[in-house]
């Protein structure tokens, strides 16, 4: 959690004193440009640690921006357990024909391996999948899934990681704010 210190509040209000709502303003908009700078951030960090693409990590963050009435800016991560498609795995595409050395998936970098008894297949949809039989029989098949992007950007050391680049950003960037303001007063 990133929060504005009283100090930094005090010194935008001081500086900002004699612009009408300048200072809620400064803030909000601090605040809504960490929160973008973070989000590509995270997918940045995650991408570091993980075998997936960014778009499948961006699109499962929304942000609620800040306003001068709210200075609260939610960042919120939402969704299930990506197929293991997603991630590294080899063969990419269902064999031509029978395979037999086994499914090579990696969803971790420097981590992964081999699967026994999964397999590639194209469901009619179109989707592409790894598998495994559930019986003896050849039906029904279950899909096998790796982790969720929440749990991806739950990891300690990407947590960790974006939380110092939002304290960082946050400073300079009400710096920025508030002598943007000044500079609009001047013209």
């Amino acid at each position: 959690m990133i929060t504005i210190d009283a100090d930094q509040v005090a010194r935008a209000e001081a500086v900002l004193k004699h612009i009408p709502g300048g200072a809620p303003k400064a803030i909000a908009n601090a605040l809504n440009r960490v929160a973008e700078g973070v989000r590509t951030e995270a997918v940045r960090k995650v991408r570091e640690r993980y075998y997936i693409r960014a778009r499948d990590v961006n699109e499962t963050i929304r942000i609620k921006k800040a306003t001068p009435e709210d200075p609260v800016v939610i960042i919120r991560s939402t969704g299930s357990p990506l197929a293991l498609s997603k991630f590294r795995i080899n063969p990419a595409k269902p064999p031509s024909k029978r395979r037999k050395t086994p499914i090579i998936a990696r969803v971790v970098k420097g981590a992964g391996g081999s699967i026994r008894g999964a397999f590639v297949a194209r469901m009619a949809s179109g989707h592409i999948g790894v598998f495994h039989r559930a019986g003896k029989a050849r039906l029904p098949i279950v899909e096998r899934f790796g982790p969720s992007v929440p749990q991806m950007l739950g990891h300690e050391s990407v947590t960790r990681y974006i939380e110092e680049q939002a304290r960082e950003r946050l400073e300079s960037r009400l710096d920025h704010e508030i002598e943007r303001m000044l500079r609009g007063v001047g013209k």
